[in-house]
Formats: C-alpha cells, sequence, structure tokens
C-alpha cells in the first residue's frame, strides 16, 4: 500500500500544508517534548537525589510551560476543525452530530485540566469523548486512500486507549474491594491493549518503510538499540554508587511502564515504549516531505495514555484533522 504522504494530485497536499501541515508539525514536536518532560524525566528528578533542586525547578518550569502550549495550541487546532466540519456538508450529517459535540468536549476538558486535576467523572468523560471523536474519524479516514493507513491508526488508537481506560477502572475497583480476580481481568483486559498497541506501532513502522524496506530495518535498530541504552541504565542504576544522572534515567524508564501490567515480560514492554519513542521522531522528520505524518505521531504519542488530559488531547486534534485532508483529496479527485 503506497504511503498517505504521496497523493496523486498535488494541490489537497498543498492545501493540506497551508491549513494544517506546519503547525500540526510543530504541535507535535512540542508535544514530544512537553510528554517526555511532564510524564517521564521530572517525576524520575523528584526525589531521585539531593543536590537537584535547581535542575527539578527548571524541568518543572519547562515542563508546565510547554504543557500549557501544548494545551492551548491543540485546543486551538481541534475547535478550528470543529468548525471546518461544521461547514462540509459532505461529512454527512451524522458524522458531525457525533462528532462535533465530542470533540468539543474533549477540548474544553482537556483545557479545564491544564489548571486542576479533573474530577473522576469529568476525566472518564474526556476519554470517552476523544475515542469517540477517533472512532468516528477513523470511519472517515478509510474513505481516501492516502489516510486509509491512519484510518486505521486512529482506530487502534482508540480501541487500545479504550481497553488501557478499562483496565485501570477494575484495577482501582479491584483495589478497592481487596479483589485478586478483578485485578486478574484488569490484567488481561491490558494485555489485549498491549496487542493491539504492538499493531498500532507495528503498522506505523510500515508506513513509514511503505517506499524503502531499509528504513523498517533501520527504525527497528534504532529501537534496539534504545532498548540495550535504557537496559544499562536500569542495571547501572541499581549498582551502588550509582551516577545521579544515572538514577534519573532509570527511573525515567520505570516510569513509562504504568498499572495494571500486561502478561508479557518488562522487556517487551520497554522495546514497545522504545519503538514508540523512535517511531513518532520518525514520523515527525516525515512529515516535511508528507504532512499526514505528523498526524500519525500524534497517534502515537497519545498510545495508550487516553486517560491522561494531554494525550487524549492530542487523540483528539489528530482524528479532528484528518477528514478535513479526506474531504480535500476527495473533492479534488472529483
Amino acid at each position: 500500500m503506497p504511503p498517505a504522504a504521496a497523493p496523486t494530485h498535488p494541490a489537497p497536499t498543498r492545501a493540506w500544508e497551508s491549513s494544517f501541515g506546519l503547525p500540526l508539525a510543530a504541535f507535535a514536536t512540542l508535544a514530544l517534548l512537553a510528554s517526555a518532560l511532564g510524564r517521564s524525566i521530572f517525576p524520575a528528578m523528584v526525589g531521585a537525589a539531593t543536590g537537584l533542586a535547581p535542575w527539578i525547578e527548571r524541568t518543572q518550569r519547562l515542563a508546565s510551560i510547554l504543557s500549557q502550549l501544548v494545551a492551548a495550541g491543540g485546543v486551538a487546532l481541534a475547535l478550528r476543525a470543529v468548525i471546518t466540519t461544521f461547514s462540509r456538508t459532505s461529512l454527512g450529517v451524522a458524522y458531525r452530530m457525533v462528532v462535533i459535540p465530542a470533540g468539543t468536549a474533549a477540548s474544553v476538558l482537556a483545557m479545564a485540566a491544564t489548571g486542576r486535576v479533573l474530577e473522576p467523572e469529568l476525566a472518564s468523560a474526556l476519554v470517552v469523548a476523544a475515542i469517540t471523536t477517533a472512532a468516528a474519524s477513523a470511519a472517515v479516514a478509510v474513505l481516501a486512500p492516502g489516510t486509509r493507513a491512519l484510518g486505521l491508526a486512529l482506530a487502534l488508537t482508540a480501541l487500545a486507549g479504550a481497553l488501557d481506560f478499562a483496565g485501570i477502572r477494575l484495577s482501582q475497583v479491584a483495589v478497592e474491594n481487596g479483589s485478586l480476580g478483578v485485578y486478574r481481568a484488569a490484567n488481561v483486559v491490558t494485555t489485549v491493549g498491549f496487542a493491539l498497541e504492538v499493531l498500532l506501532v507495528s503498522m506505523a513502522f510500515g508506513w513509514l518503510s511503505a517506499r524503502q524496506s531499509r528504513r523498517a530495518v533501520v527504525l527497528s535498530l534504532l529501537s534496539i538499540v534504545l532498548v540495550f541504552a535504557w537496559g544499562l541504565a536500569l542495571r547501572g542504576a541499581a549498582k551502588p554508587g550509582a551516577s545521579v544522572w544515572l538514577v534519573v534515567t532509570a527511573r525515567a524508564v520505570t516510569s513509562l511502564l504504568r498499572a495494571p501490567a500486561p502478561l508479557v515480560p518488562p522487556a517487551a514492554r520497554l522495546v514497545l515504549e522504545a519503538a514508540t519513542t523512535v517511531g513518532a521522531i520518525a514520523a515527525l522528520f516525515a512529515s516535511r516531505r508528507a504532512p499526514v505524518a505528523a498526524l500519525l505521531a500524534l497517534c502515537l504519542l497519545a498510545r495508550g495514555a487516553t486517560d491522561i488530559p494531554l494525550p487524549a488531547l492530542l487523540l483528539v486534534v489528530a482524528a479532528l484533522a484528518v477528514p478535513a485532508y479526506v474531504t480535500a483529496a476527495l473533492r479534488r479527485a472529483s
């Protein structure tokens, strides 16, 4: 299957770049940095060792600024796409009746989450809105050959996010009630979500390597190298007298492994995290010649974390942006 980056007609691609491509690529890059700092590096630095107070303060400030920029930019992109969706009757009444309220609700809740922690009911509503938007947009994205792969990526991200969210909720119920059986059920549900995430990343590697098969080998090797480096950090941090930054790196790596754990070895989970990171960065580089690749990067960054406001917003932005490109391509083709 040809990559989504090479539509037959150049005009839709230029229109896409002028209205969404460059902002989405920049937005995805900021999201990658904000995710790395806010969800991994900053939590790893807190309490890792003494003498890191200045670095912790700077990292927290930078992570906060980036998160607010991503939240504001994501909401702006999402609401702009909602307006575009409302004006395009070719998308159908049913699609617009689902996506417009869901996308708007997700945007409002994501913006509200930047200033405070959402109540459990509102957090659940954000997850449902994001998954609903992604699932509906996936059905539209598969209509055009240029975004068919992205439609599949949206569907896999939404389904995996729903299973991961269900696993988290089941694990919370299990802890509250002290039920081992419910917790095992949560592990099983999360394992199915893990399998879908593996399929998502594999599909992303295939899409990015559609014209050059050697690229898939390069991406796989980079993922292995990253896992190997993480393994060395984990082993070195366990030794007495390990350096502070080695300990921080090890804690940042372990923070990637969220509970409840799927029924797979921890090494397999690290491989998936490394491949996701490599795939997202590769997609950002590919977005210079294929603007749609930025949407693939957003799907990878949102993978497995739709219960967190920022990744949920990334999924909403990717979902709302795809139909805008689909309708432009279909209109030009006709």
